[in-house]
């Protein structure tokens, strides 16, 4: 672990969502990216969706769509494990390709394993899947932008945290609840909604 990750090791969560906050307000995408990533790295934030929501919005700041996918698909595939918490990074996801990507035709899927999770999600994807179902029959992209959502690489994740390799970053103490609305939630919404 570095000077500086050692330095911020064992910050609370609480810490990480006020200078992440305070960057997002004031449209600061690479310096978001730094606290964010440092947040997953040395704060326990790889496990939350707060983190990568983050992640994204730094990436749309930065105007870099794809990039904000690929926070999404690594989330997915290697952190991000209970049920509610990957309804969130898939409405996320959907989000991103429909308005950002600009291919509503391959959103459907993601908008619509949100109204599979919590409540308040599905509340939200419901008017989302309908809105991107209708611009999907009007979409002329013939090529796909995006590819489906991954699956949980567990093998992948195993090995990226043996030994042989770095440690895993540590689990913040407790999880908020699984599916539960991410604190930054009202924030991230204004960056990911469309433009």
């Amino acid at each position: 672990m570095g000077a500086t990750s050692a330095r911020l090791a064992g910050r609370p969560a609480s810490w990480w969502r006020e200078q992440c906050l305070r960057l997002l307000d004031a449209d600061e995408g690479y310096e978001l990216y730094r606290a964010a990533m440092s947040w997953r790295v040395s704060g326990g934030g790889s496990f939350t969706p707060d983190a990568w929501l983050m992640d994204v919005c730094s990436a749309l700041l930065l105007r870099q769509p794809k990039t904000a996918l690929r926070c999404c698909d690594m989330a997915l595939s290697t952190w991000i494990e209970r049920p509610g918490d990957r309804a969130v990074l898939r409405f996320v996801r959907g989000l991103v390709i429909a308005d950002h990507i600009k291919d509503p035709q391959r959103a459907p899927d993601d908008l619509e394993s949100a109204l599979h999770g919590p409540d308040w999600l599905a509340a939200q994807a419901a008017p989302e899947l309908g809105r991107v179902s209708a611009e999907a029959r009007r979409s002329q992209v013939r090529r796909p932008r995006a590819t489906p959502a991954p699956g949980p690489d567990t093998d992948y994740r195993e090995l990226i945290s043996s030994r042989a390799s770095s440690p895993a970053p540590a689990r913040t103490a407790p999880l908020p609840p699984d599916g539960a609305v991410p604190s930054l939630w009202s924030p991230a919404m204004i960056r990911l909604r469309r433009p």
